[in-house]
């Protein structure tokens, strides 16, 4: 099997009870069947107190949150419980592997990690050069395709290659303008546009999502299942930055001159970041309209969320590294975890 992945893969690791936000509090911890056997033969008091933890409803298996919102194992130092008692070799596959997922389509895997976690944010945003990415091979056969399959799926790496190139094209990746990232973002909407050998009139019914005003993209965004009190809290602000972002483009033009030359920078890897991540989605999704649909409405939210901060805070200063952290992890958290809303942002729901 092909394994894929980019260059920041291999330097992350867990910090543990560091960690501004933690990956064990704000959603309940899902327990493959292996963990949950083992837990469920585990001796003595702690073993008693992991089966009464564990929910067994059907075919799901879960930690369900504390009354404060936690895992029930997560200790006041943000420490693991089962960690601590049992070793890493003991966790579930949900707290082994976050953050990081695995997309597999026939000999081919790629493998990211989610911007959720701020430790991962905080190598990729740090990090001011073009993502690099790595491939390797293994000895595990994947599930076979067919010749159609196989087809799509190297046009679809293709495609994403070209995009990624594009965005992060030695000549235009440190330029500072947000004229000069839209350019490149309209390229990358072109490709597609030649990938899909299709008309004007074909993209105007499917790209409806490029003429949502910002009011309408808080509606998107209004209507997911909220999964922390952070993103439910902020819901006022966003709708507010969007009435005023439509009401007035010198509204976005006076935040855009107060950035930095990093701002646009991160911008670019934020791209970058979405193109890898969903554009293999559409060996699925059949159309990748869907995907740009997606990258589209993300990078117009984490927009519209950076405005809402900055407002609420010191609107004339620059972004800094650790706010652009921070919204691009709640948006991650709120979106990315959660299929439906995943599904929302795609366009492929009207609810």
């Amino acid at each position: 099997m092909i394994l894929e992945f980019p260059d920041y893969y291999e330097t992350f690791q867990c910090i543990g009870s560091k960690c501004p936000d933690t990956c064990c509090a704000g959603w309940e911890v899902d327990v493959d069947p292996d963990s949950c056997e083992y837990y469920q033969s585990i001796q003595g008091p702690f073993g008693d107190r992991l089966r009464k933890a564990l929910t067994i409803d059907g075919e799901d298996r879960y930690f369900p949150l504390d009354p404060a919102g936690r895992c029930p194992f997560l200790d006041h130092q943000n420490l693991c419980d089962i960690y601590k008692n049992l070793g890493e070799a003991s966790l579930c596959q949900t707290c082994t592997e976050y953050p990081r997922y695995f997309m597999d389509i026939g000999n081919y895997e790629q493998i990211d990690m989610s911007l959720s976690c701020m430790e991962l944010g905080r190598i990729f945003f740090s990090d001011t050069t073009p993502v690099s990415y790595v491939r390797t091979e293994n000895n595990e056969e994947g599930e076979p395709l067919t010749p159609e399959d196989q087809q799509l799926l190297i046009e679809i790496l293709a495609l994403r290659n070209k995009a990624i190139n594009l965005i992060q094209h030695p000549d235009r990746f440190f330029l500072s303008g947000w004229d000069a990232y839209m350019e490149d973002l309209k390229k990358i909407f072109a490709l597609c546009q030649e990938a899909e050998n299709a008309s004007d009139e074909e993209l105007a019914a499917s790209r409806a999502f490029q003429r949502e005003s910002y009011s309408d993209l808080y509606q998107c965004l209004s209507a997911f299942d909220v999964i922390s009190d952070q993103w439910s809290s902020r819901l006022p602000w966003y709708r507010q930055i969007a009435a005023e972002l439509d009401r007035s483009p010198e509204f976005l033009l006076h935040f855009l001159t107060q950035q930095s030359a990093e701002f646009f920078i991160w911008f670019r890897k934020l791209t970058v970041y979405f193109i890898y991540r969903y554009f293999i989605d559409t060996c699925i999704d059949q159309d990748p309209e869907i995907e740009l649909c997606l990258l589209y409405r993300s990078l117009r939210s984490i927009l519209l969320m950076l405005i809402a901060e900055k407002q609420h805070t010191a609107m004339d200063s620059p972004v800094s590294r650790d706010e652009f952290i921070y919204i691009a992890h709640l948006f991650s958290k709120e979106v990315e975890h959660d299929e439906e809303n995943v599904t929302r942002i795609k366009g492929l729901s009207n609810q």
